[in-house]
């Protein structure tokens, strides 16, 4: 049988080789595990820690995405805690926050952010950086998944436990005591959808041949559901962005449009059934911020349509 610390180490070393879907979004989990903000010589910083070299390694990899000026780093040797080597972020908060300005991240972790609740690939995201950081998994007598947390509002907690129990259907418990939380799930299924969904495919496949129970194929249909339920999502999201466009076409025009608004609405028109990461590679440009220029798109038409009504 598994120790804790070394399945939970299958599981991270399964992350942190993943694929980066939304590199903004993880990177503000990594921040809620293990970031805070603090002031040195007048400056307002950023910094992050991270609890292996490997941690280390795609958390600076992914600000990299995002981040325009050089990332500061420090790395040592945790021997009191029996961590290995270990290290910390460090950036300044202002080129932070403008550089994520679009996500409405708040750096002071009291609110948590919308843009974390639209989809479930995105929330998988930010509960990928959140695990690299304070995550563990047991799988010794009971099954056990956890997120140990310091310094987070209350309300935050209870977001992201709403955001687990409505958008990927899991229920999340919540403990806190001072100024430390846990958020922990205990449902076997549950901890394998949240596998599955933070793309740690090589632990999930580990996980069924160690509790050795065939059908449990057939008892987890949640994130089944979850991929149907996403793929039709998408293919309403896809008309929706089609009826947005065509109601500023009749309306203003799309030329009346930025540049960078206009040639996505093109490409959308022109390839009704793509995906958003078909979109994204066609453009030259991230999914998250194709996803943005959607929004924008999406409130310029219906801003168009309440004007229509009160003429």
């Amino acid at each position: 049988m598994y120790k804790l610390s070394s399945f939970s180490e299958k599981v991270k070393l399964s992350l942190v080789n993943s694929k980066i879907l939304f590199p903004e979004a993880e990177f503000f989990g990594f921040f809620v595990g293990r970031g805070e903000s603090f002031e040195y010589h007048n400056e307002k910083l950023i910094k992050i820690k991270a609890t292996s070299m490997n941690s280390l390694k795609r958390l600076y990899k992914i600000t990299k995405i995002f981040y325009p000026e050089k990332i500061e780093y420090k790395s040592y040797n945790d021997k009191r805690l029996d961590l290995g080597s270990t290290g910390i972020v460090y950036l300044n908060k202002e080129l932070i926050e403008k550089s994520l300005n679009d996500f409405c991240f708040s750096f002071e972790k009291d609110k948590f952010p919308p843009f974390l609740k639209k989809d479930p690939l995105i929330f998988g995201s930010f509960l990928k950086g959140l695990f690299l950081s304070c995550g563990s998994i047991s799988v010794k007598n009971s099954y056990h998944m956890e997120f140990n947390l310091q310094k987070i509002n209350k309300s935050f907690l209870n977001d992201i436990a709403k955001t687990f129990r409505d958008l990927v259907g899991v229920k999340a418990n919540l403990l806190i005591k001072d100024e430390k939380a846990k958020i922990y799930i205990k449902a076997r299924e549950d901890i394998l959808n949240i596998l599955e969904l933070l793309g740690a495919k090589e632990a999930v496949s580990e996980l069924y041949k160690l509790i050795g129970v065939r059908n449990i194929r057939g008892n987890v249909t949640r994130t089944v559901n979850l991929i149907s339920a996403n793929a039709e999502k998408t293919v309403k999201s896809s008309l929706k962005q089609i009826n947005d466009i065509l109601t500023i076409d009749k309306t203003i025009g799309l030329e009346s449009l930025p540049d960078d608004l206009k040639q996505v609405a093109f490409y959308r028109l022109n390839n009704r059934e793509a995906s958003l990461s078909t979109i994204a590679e066609a453009l030259g440009i991230k999914k998250s911020t194709l996803y943005h220029k959607f929004n924008k798109i999406s409130k310029i038409a219906n801003s168009l349509d309440s004007a229509g009504e009160n003429d």
